[in-house]
């Protein structure tokens, strides 16, 4: 079997190539990693520039009196320079409220502290702003621009990509793409017919069904409403606004590949961020745990493994969890190991209990991975670019608070 990915563009129906993967030693070897190589894909990251920015932030305000959205509109343009979206809670009779929700696209922190400190006098706040969403990115832009790097780096991102929290228990959670505006542009990664119902490990273990995500499509981890979702897209267009059908077509140099996820107020609450100043110790090392991190897969080595019939089996697995990698990516293996253990658990239960009779005993299973890494390993070198990434970019933020009040 090819160990590679074909890089296909539904929107030029075009072939750009294919993403390779070499078959790279452990140089840490723990127990649960003994007698094993990992995957890692035949990219040089070095040719991609990586930096990290807040795409937009949305904070909520509780002013001190009742007005209506357009004046607190005009405020927010006057100063910022352009139009913010502002939604009023809770409306009273004449369309006013104290309580709205303000959403502000590439946050300059300087000018919305400075704006902030106006409306506490304009408005006499209740409270300091809170950051009830925030919407962080991490893009790789070719040094040299060329459509077959982007689309690379690309599948390197969706395949490699590890959520911090489990994205399988929930349907609407699983990883998908889309390449239209109909139902029938979103597709599942990880294949299971929508007639399907009840159990579907049948679906996790087998890459039958899987479908490999187009390199020019939208990828998406999370339910639209979850606490936490991702992103991931090659990004040709800038400022788009689909209600008017307007967008910047980007240049050649511009184009790059995005990583973004949306915060909700909850997983916002987690990083120790409640009001707009908090910002500023934003736990970066926390903030990539939580929202980026990228793992390696790792596989039975058969030049370590004796010969004979149970080898050839574990060996024939292991090219079926490779084709679910390449497939579905380390979302879609570490649901295929989670259903391959149910199914093992449940027929070492039904063995057990027919050799107890027999005064037999059933060894123990020596497997790889038991613990919550599973067996991957860190994408070492990834996830380090995103570490000094996102370091900058807590240093800019905490640069924008450092500004005394006195000069805002």
């Amino acid at each position: 079997m090819t160990t590679a990915v074909n890089l296909v563009a539904i929107k030029s129906r075009k072939l750009l190539g294919q993403l390779t993967y070499r078959k790279a030693p452990l140089s840490k070897v723990q127990r649960r990693l003994v007698g094993r190589y990992a995957l890692e894909p035949e990219i040089d990251l070095r040719d991609f520039t990586c930096r990290s920015v807040i795409d937009w932030i949305s904070l909520r305000l509780w002013l001190g009196r009742e007005t209506q959205h357009q004046w607190l509109q005009r405020d927010f343009e006057d100063a910022l320079g352009g139009k913010s979206f502002i939604e009023a809670l809770h409306k009273r009779p004449g369309g006013v409220s104290n309580l709205f929700e303000v959403r502000v696209q590439e946050p300059d922190l300087v000018e919305i502290r400075r704006l902030c400190r106006k409306l506490y006098g304009k408005y006499d706040l209740h409270a300091p702003p809170i950051v009830s969403q925030i919407e962080i990115s991490v893009d790789f832009t070719p040094r040299t621009p060329d459509d077959v790097a982007r689309a690379k780096l690309f599948t390197v991102l969706t395949r490699h990509f590890q959520p911090s929290r489990d994205v399988m228990k929930s349907r609407r959670d699983h990883p998908r793409f889309t390449f239209g505006t109909g139902a029938e542009d979103t597709v599942g990664v990880i294949g299971r017919p929508r007639a399907a119902s009840g159990e579907i490990d049948h679906f996790l273990i087998s890459p039958a069904t899987d479908r490999q995500p187009f390199v020019d499509a939208c990828y998406y981890v999370g339910a639209k409403e979850a606490d936490i979702r991702w992103r991931i897209m090659d990004k040709v267009i800038d400022r788009q606004n689909k209600a008017a059908a307007t967008s910047l077509i980007l240049d050649d140099k511009m184009k790059r590949v995005r990583i973004e996820v949306t915060l909700d107020r909850p997983e916002i609450a987690r990083l120790g961020v409640k009001f707009l100043d908090d910002l500023s110790l934003l736990p970066i090392s926390k903030l990539q745990a939580k929202a980026f991190t990228f793992v390696l897969p790792t596989f039975r080595n058969p030049a370590h493994m004796s010969r004979n019939v149970r080898t050839a089996m574990q060996v024939s697995r292991d090219r079926q969890r490779a084709e679910k990698f390449l497939n579905a990516g380390v979302i879609g293996l570490k649901a295929m190991d989670g259903a391959l253990d149910r199914q093992m658990k449940a027929l070492r239960g039904k063995s057990l209990g027919d050799l107890a009779k027999r005064g037999l005993r059933l060894k123990a299973p020596t497997r790889a991975g038991a613990g919550s890494s599973g067996t991957f390993v860190s994408y070492e070198v990834m996830n380090e670019r995103v570490g000094v990434a996102l370091r900058h970019l807590g240093e800019r933020v905490a640069a924008a608070f450092s500004v005394p009040d006195r000069d805002l």
